[in-house]
């Protein structure tokens, strides 16, 4: 028979002698569950909160956005594959920068609530510096938000038109980027949208010479 007294077992999960020590694997279990719903809320938040719906909720994006979207070919192509507003506007691949993103895209609310964009008119007055933004923002992180559907690499440059192919293929070495060339695709260029990629391509390559 073993002796109570030279009985080894038990250790971490021996029950502990004083019943307020049950509080604190009770503790943690509650923090863990609680925990996991909070993880779990704010996700279902940031997927709901970045649907195209969602964004058709602004006044600005269902009158003037939304007939520019559903008009180009990343909304009704020949392959069927439709890219919404997250697919090009929000990052895939780091979950932090997409809770920041979507903090600060948050504000874009107080313009819309201020009636800054509620007319086609304002819109339009306010289009290239909207655009400008976006591009500058493209600029900065090599468009990696194209990136995250189309890859140069994946690209059968062969089936290209052969300056395309060359363009493409040669993007990288002269420093270029998807925005350099490809921009007016879902939304209307406004007025000047050449001289403003200009300025940005300049202004960039001043940057990368530093």
């Amino acid at each position: 028979m073993t002796n109570p007294a030279n009985d080894k077992t038990g250790g971490l999960w021996a029950r502990p002698k004083q019943k307020w020590l049950l509080g604190i694997p009770l503790g943690a279990l509650i923090a863990f569950g609680l925990g996991a719903i909070a993880l779990g809320t704010t996700n279902y938040v940031l997927h709901e909160t970045s649907t195209t719906d969602f964004c058709y909720a602004c006044h600005s994006h269902e009158n003037f956005i939304k007939p520019e979207y559903e008009a180009s070919s990343h909304f009704n192509n020949l392959a069927g594959v439709r890219a919404g507003c997250a697919d090009c506007h929000l990052p895939h691949d780091n979950w932090f920068e997409l809770v920041w993103t979507k903090m600060v895209v948050s504000l874009d609310i107080i313009p819309e609530l201020a009636g800054k964009l509620d007319t086609a008119e304002k819109y339009e007055e306010h289009r290239a510096e909207m655009a400008e933004s976006v591009w500058r923002q493209f600029k900065e992180n090599d468009s990696k938000f194209c990136r995250s559907c189309h890859s140069i690499d994946a690209m059968n440059l062969d089936a290209q038109e052969r300056r395309t192919a060359r363009q493409h293929s040669q993007a990288a070495d002269k420093g270029e980027t998807c925005i350099d060339c490809h921009y007016g695709i879902v939304h209307r260029e406004p007025e000047g949208a050449s001289e403003i990629i200009e300025r940005l391509q300049e202004e960039f390559s001043v940057d990368d010479t530093d």
